[in-house]
């Protein structure tokens, strides 16, 4: 019998290449590729195409290398402009892993016989009475399932995340037991396209935004307490650069690009209750009567947070917190698990406590 044909996505990284170590180990037939998605990023740039090709060759299995750049630029940086120009804090990594990555791969792995895919994200599979189950990855400090919530239920029975059940230590162990030469190399951190992490001259060099637009500051009552050099600048829960004079420290409330105005407030307005989610998705049945215990992670490195989840017509939800949550962040995904299986999650909108 024909051992089973897989696709693995190559990074570039250990991660990838060690996933593809252990598939092939697990008997499939092995097909590696690399996205090549932006001309200067922090991964799949042309050295991590040659170390994923280097990886190939030692394993002895043909590799591939796809172009998506337009593609990438149309759904998930330009989103990523326009999410700021909207006033919001967008996450592209979750974005692409939604609305590109993954269902291009398996429509690749389709074209050359494969019906799986491998990559080297921190998170497990466990299947169950109700389906195929997402959970945390097994370090915790590398957990990427908030980046999932996104994917399509029914994509899940279709991969395989080899390195979930591993920690980070024992996975560059396995690499430099293999020879591999990116058993040491560095994790790529931040935008994989803002090379420099500076995302405000991102905006400026890509999109040709003007991000020197003054415009009034308020405070949550409404009054003018100050101006701003342009409402591109900040982001919600952010204290620098919005000037003294107050008597005590401010920080970023809310942001409103079409009236080109930025609300400020003390720190204890930062803390909300509620955060409103939109483009829900959920990778478990549920039921929109019943409401859920959860825990919720807010932004990737933020502590899950106990909270209760209503669902709501067309893709919304509500999450009302114990305890008030900082800044909670428009653009940015609330990621909803129920013990270690991750239930999805959605888009927050607004956050604001109730009336």
């Amino acid at each position: 019998m024909a051992a089973p044909k897989a696709l693995v996505a190559l990074s570039g990284g250990v991660d990838s290449a060690v996933a593809a170590i252990l598939m092939q180990e697990q008997g499939y037939d092995l097909v590696g590729v690399t996205m090549r998605l932006w001309p200067k990023s922090r991964c799949c740039d042309e050295k991590d195409i040659e170390d994923a090709a280097e990886v190939c060759a030692r394993l002895q299995i043909p590799y591939q290398v796809l172009d998506y750049r337009e593609a990438f630029r149309q759904q998930v940086v330009d989103v990523f402009v326009a999410e700021y120009q909207a006033g919001r804090t967008p996450n592209p990594c979750a974005r692409c892993n939604q609305f590109l990555k993954f269902d291009a791969l398996l429509e690749e792995g389709k074209k050359l016989g494969a019906s799986i895919l491998a990559t080297g994200h921190y998170a497990r599979l466990l299947e169950t009475e109700s389906g195929t189950a997402l959970l945390r990855g097994e370090d915790a400090g590398k957990d990427q399932s908030y980046f999932l919530f996104a994917l399509g239920a029914g994509l899940l029975p279709q991969l395989r995340f080899p390195v979930g059940a591993m920690h980070k230590d024992a996975v560059r162990a396995l690499a430099r037991k293999h020879g591999l030469p990116v058993a040491a190399k560095q994790d790529s951190q931040d935008i994989c396209f803002v090379p420099d992490g500076d995302y405000r001259r991102f905006l400026t060099d890509y999109a040709g935004l003007d991000l020197e637009q003054e415009g009034e500051m308020l405070d949550s009552s409404g009054q003018v307490v100050g101006h701003h050099a342009g409402v591109l600048n900040f982001t919600v829960g952010q204290r620098k650069g919005l000037g003294g004079g107050s008597g005590q420290p401010r920080y970023v409330l809310a942001l409103d690009p079409v009236r080109n105005q930025v609300r400020v407030g003390s720190e204890k307005e930062l803390y909300q209750t509620r955060a409103y989610l939109q483009e829900c998705n959920w990778l478990m049945p549920v039921d929109s009567s019943q409401e859920y215990s959860v825990t919720v992670k807010l932004r990737y490195r933020s502590r899950p947070e106990p909270g209760v989840l209503c669902l709501k017509d067309h893709g919304r939800a509500e999450i009302h917190f114990a305890e008030g949550q900082r800044a909670i962040t428009p653009g940015q995904a609330a990621v909803c698990y129920v013990g270690e299986r991750l239930l999805g999650g959605g888009w927050i909108s607004i956050a604001e406590n109730p009336a």
